[in-house]
């Protein structure tokens, strides 16, 4: 049986409040720690607990919700107190808490997860893929439970065909029946379920592209005599000018900015491909900017930080909101068109193209060792494909008298 961590109040309260220093918290927001500490201070004493545990943390929540009117802000409040005051008596310091709702996973199913996630590492994956796949078949392991399946080996059409009908994102099917072909290649089913995932309706074949006016009225709606917009700003060029991907963006270290030499080298998160490209003098402006005169004060090697302590490198998801809130300050309307970070590298790979740029330069830029690639771009150079349209055939017959007004529909 694994023992309960416990630990005394004064002990605690030492380790507790030399991580919120460390962390840089505000001042503001250290006295109203210190207010909530006092308070489960005052609480453990009233009930005789000499050492702090989790259950006593529960318990102290419960207790302070109980027989009065909290507002919602005040429980996730005291909610975030309490798992920063567990944190502390783990002794790994603060943790993010970004994956807080994600999936539990049912303990019929944590084995066979743990087996898909081996097979994943054996075929090559990357982490990140890899992390992907669990998070989205942990979820479709949920919704089995919901439906009655508690295990692999109970595992009837019915609960397939229901789970797979309540999952919301349907780009996750295809990791859905992935999972279920090894679950009976592997012999925890003895039935193969795969065939009973949809399939993902086809996304277009053209990338969503925005013109270069378009993209610069994005990037003037940017405040720069803000930290967040010095940085954000940083965030959109490398996007724009050298179509970097977002997850290395936000993944960029200092170590691989070379500003002496003005170049920016790195290991592509996606491809595992050495990437090196030219730090150009606007977005050296624009780092030098930020580190210097928004970046908070910190040890982290990773150049782009969240905006208030504690201070941890950004994740893709907040470049997403970005370039969205971007987009609506500056009055670009998506129609139709999709709006995320990726945006800045298909339209910068588009432009390079019209621009008469060869396909060679255009397919270093992007990373790509596949040459064919760059035909999903081509596919939208406006230029060279004028040179091919053929001239209209003469009209003849009722389409001819039509035009000449000698007939009406």
């Amino acid at each position: 049986m694994e023992q309960k961590v416990k630990q005394s109040i004064p002990v605690l309260k030492q380790k507790f409040f030399s991580l919120i220093q460390e962390n840089h918290y505000s001042k503001q927001y250290q006295n109203y720690l210190r207010f909530r500490f006092a308070a489960l201070e005052s609480y453990m004493i009233q009930n005789g607990y000499h050492d702090y545990s989790t259950e006593i943390g529960e318990q102290f929540i419960s207790d302070f919700n109980k027989n009065r009117v909290v507002k919602k802000s005040t429980r996730q409040a005291l909610d975030t107190f309490i798992s920063k005051v567990n944190d502390a008596l783990s002794g790994d310091g603060f943790m993010a808490r970004h994956q807080k709702n994600a999936p539990l996973v049912p303990d019929g199913f944590c084995r066979v997860l743990d087996g898909y996630a081996s097979y994943c590492r054996g075929k090559g994956n990357r982490q990140s893929t890899i992390e992907t796949k669990m998070r989205n078949c942990s979820r479709f392991c949920q919704l089995l439970s919901q439906s009655g399946c508690a295990s692999p080996d109970c595992m009837e059409d019915s609960m397939v065909a229901k789970a797979c009908l309540k999952v919301s994102n349907k780009d996750a099917w295809r990791f859905v029946q992935e999972f279920l072909l090894f679950l009976y290649e592997a012999a925890y089913t003895g039935q193969n379920h795969s065939y009973l995932v949809p399939k993902a309706p086809k996304k277009s074949a053209l990338p969503s592209v925005y013109s270069p006016e378009e993209i610069r009225r994005i990037e003037e709606s940017i405040d720069t005599s803000t930290a967040s917009g010095k940085r954000n700003r940083c965030i959109l060029l490398l996007a724009s000018r050298l179509a970097m991907r977002a997850g290395d963006i936000v993944k960029l270290a200092f170590d691989e900015v070379d500003f002496k030499n003005g170049r920016i080298s790195f290991t592509q998160e996606k491809t595992g491909e050495y990437q090196s490209l030219p730090l150009i003098p606007e977005i050296k402006d624009a780092l030098e900017d930020y580190i210097k005169n928004g970046r908070p004060d910190s040890v982290e090697d990773k150049i782009f930080l969240s905006l208030y302590a504690p201070y941890r490198p950004l994740t893709t998801s907040v470049t997403r909101r970005i370039t969205a809130a971007y987009m609506k300050k500056s009055g670009v309307e998506p129609g139709g068109r999709r709006h995320g970070s990726h945006i800045f590298r298909s339209s910068a790979a588009t432009s390079m193209v019209n621009d008469g740029v060869s396909y060679e330069v255009v397919r270093h830029v992007l990373g790509h060792n596949d040459p064919n690639v760059i035909q999903h771009y081509a596919a939208l150079d406006i230029n060279n494909l004028r040179q091919c349209a053929l001239p209209a055939p003469e009209p003849t017959g009722f389409l001819k008298e039509l035009l000449e007004g000698r007939a009406s529909l």
